[in-house]
């Protein structure tokens, strides 16, 4: 063979005879490789990083109540959901005293911990769990407890009765009947009630608690105001509306009417249920601070299992879910 067509080969088969130049094309193609293959690991590492702390950072800004329910709002205007996100503003401005108190709390508490120092408790959050309240801290608790005229008086009395938590409702009497649930012991503790007297909280007595679940139910129930489930609900009903007045005929606005009550109904429990057990739990477990951050996990966790059921039982919705009071 001439050399012309050794040439010729070697420039059709686009390789060169030298063996230097053959080593280095070798190991040009071997770096390239290894750029690749590493890249491809830190692309999956980054994401597989941000799934995990996915929940972490979730559960860290849902512990916060008014970063919880701020996140929302854009979310609700651009769905044309005006009327709720106005309502859940308005939440959060006259929640922000009581909310703060809570940060306040949690911090106090996390630093007592960390320095070691002593620190005061309202009380013993794992014999006890007070009753929440929808008003207690706010800023319409503030304005209630200027009443001054006999009808004022009288009215704010009326509001005062209905704020009260699921554990005493008859829902809350036929649950503690059915798991065998009784009241213990009474406590004064720091917490105030409405009327600005030292709050009462009672042991929970409970037998074959399986895992506790009877003791979490009972907290989770105390720290459930039906004022703020009513709320909740109120925050479903423009979505209500909204997909009524979407269908073409009333057979269709009564089907999306009532798919959109079930999408609500599951939002309400998953915030519900979910805060309730989680700041239970967190609560009785690490006091304050577990409280907040049970609640955001809790909330966190309570959405997923919402969205998991509506995903399987209910036609695929774009609206944004119930934010949590």
């Amino acid at each position: 063979m001439s050399v012309e067509n050794l040439k010729s080969q070697n420039q059709n088969t686009g390789f060169s005879a030298n063996p230097v130049t053959v080593v280095q094309e070798v190991v040009k193609q071997k770096h390239a490789v290894k750029r690749a293959v590493n890249d491809v690991l830190d692309d999956t590492f980054e994401k597989v990083t941000e799934a995990a702390a996915a929940p972490v950072e979730k559960t860290l800004l849902n512990s916060v109540a008014p970063v919880r329910r701020m996140m929302s709002l854009p979310d609700m205007v651009s769905q044309g959901d005006v009327a709720a996100a106005v309502g859940l503003g308005a939440l959060t401005v006259v929640s922000l005293p009581e909310d703060c108190r809570d940060l306040r709390d949690a911090y106090r508490h996390s630093k007592s911990v960390l320095t070691r120092s002593r620190y005061s408790n309202a009380y013993n959050y794992r014999k006890y769990q007070h009753d929440f309240s929808f008003f207690r801290g706010t800023l319409l608790h503030e304005l209630m407890k200027r009443a001054k005229s006999p009808r004022m008086k009288k009215f704010v009395s009326r509001v005062y009765s209905l704020d009260k938590t699921l554990y005493n409702t008859w829902f809350g009497k036929l649950t503690k009947k059915i798991l065998g649930i009784k009241d213990g012991k009474k406590v004064l503790s720091k917490v105030k009630n409405l009327d600005g007297t030292q709050q009462y909280v009672q042991q929970i007595v409970v037998k074959k608690d399986l895992w506790g679940f009877k003791d979490l139910t009972a907290r989770a129930l105390k720290r459930t105001s039906v004022l703020g489930l009513a709320f909740m609900g109120l925050l479903e009903v423009p979505r209500i509306i909204k997909q009524f007045l979407s269908g073409e005929n009333t057979e269709e606005k009564l089907k999306s009417a009532a798919e959109q009550i079930g999408r609500g109904i599951l939002n309400v429990l998953g915030v519900s249920v979910g805060m309730g057990y989680g700041g239970a739990w967190g609560a009785k477990k690490f006091g304050a601070v577990g409280s907040l951050i049970g609640m955001g996990a809790g909330l966190f966790a309570g959405c997923g299992v919402s969205n998991l059921i509506k995903r399987l039982v209910l036609p695929k919705d774009k609206s944004v879910e119930t934010a949590a009071v």
